[in-house]
């Protein structure tokens, strides 16, 4: 359900090159989730749910040029506004775009272009808390309910394009909204929630009753249990075709947690997997733009 703050968790040599100023905050959010935790373990584990929903990275905030062509959408979700922009409108079929964590549309500049000039129309959001949208935590269940809301005013996308964060929240959506002709792109999705909950709870030397706490917070808040939140549970579920490229050398969502569907080897799923690219590079790479476009 919350495969979120997977982007915060940064490597050994990002935490080296941060300022003094980055490790002291590093340093408080870990302290007080264990200050919390020797009170109360439900407490701690609702200070560490709230740290791990909370973009602390803020991307770029000049729009590139493409921006500029686009009209501005706001629409409500569950209480707030959330933002984005919109490109050629009255085409028959038109694709959202969907940001990962700690990230936001214009970081998908590299994108409109190519899909206006196979006559898409466009839509790219700011999900919550994230760019130019309202709110201060984000859930996948959230980013989910954007979407829905976005088909209700827009009408059904014919396509998406996915990356991390927003790939768990595209699959939980289709999962109950699914139209299965439409074509889903999955850049690095953020495959298991189980997964990113144990790299948080590493990077913040939580121990196993804290993460335990965790588990049983998320099942109290959601109804459901971690494992609910998938792709390797919902992916086998869908008939829509799926491109999924994923990267070798991806420290945040590894593809150690997409073995299992590849060994399935589903019709509908066609994967692309790259080297050296990571996370945060692969969906900017040229050829991994060009094999999208012709998916889509």
């Amino acid at each position: 359900m919350f495969q979120n703050a997977l982007q915060y968790i940064c490597t050994r040599a990002e935490y080296i090159n941060m300022t003094t100023a980055q490790k002291l905050t590093l340093f408080s959010l870990k302290s007080s989730i264990k200050i919390a935790s020797i009170f109360s373990s439900q407490w701690g584990a609702s200070v560490a749910f709230n740290i791990f929903c909370t973009p602390y990275r803020k991307p770029r905030n000049v729009a590139p040029p493409i921006f500029q062509q686009a009209t501005s959408i706001e629409i409500a979700v569950e209480g707030s506004a959330i933002r984005g922009y919109q490109w050629n409108p009255n085409a028959d079929k038109k694709i959202l775009i969907l940001h990962g964590f700690e990230s936001r549309a214009y970081n998908f500049d590299r994108y409109i272009n190519p899909l206006l000039e196979k006559g898409y129309g466009v839509v790219a959001m700011d999900g919550k808390a994230h760019g130019n949208s309202e709110g201060k935590t984000t859930t996948a269940p959230e980013y989910a309910a954007m979407i829905r809301v976005l088909e209700e005013k827009l009408g059904k996308f014919d396509g998406f394009i996915s990356h991390s964060f927003g790939g768990i929240a595209l699959s939980l959506y289709q999962e109950d909204h699914n139209d299965p002709a439409a074509k889903m792109v999955l850049i690095a999705p953020a495959t298991e929630t189980q997964s990113a909950i144990d790299l948080f709870c590493h990077f913040f030397g939580l121990g196993p009753s804290i993460k335990a706490s965790i588990h049983a917070y998320i099942k109290q808040k959601s109804g459901k249990d971690i494992t609910h939140y998938s792709i390797n549970r919902i992916a086998p579920k869908l008939t829509n075709p799926i491109l999924w490229i994923h990267d070798k050398d991806d420290d945040i969502t590894p593809l150690s947690d997409v073995k299992p569907l590849l060994n399935l080897s589903p019709a509908n799923i066609e994967f692309m997997i790259t080297e050296g690219l990571g996370h945060r590079k692969i969906y900017k790479d040229p050829a991994v733009i060009k094999r999208i476009i012709d998916f889509i």
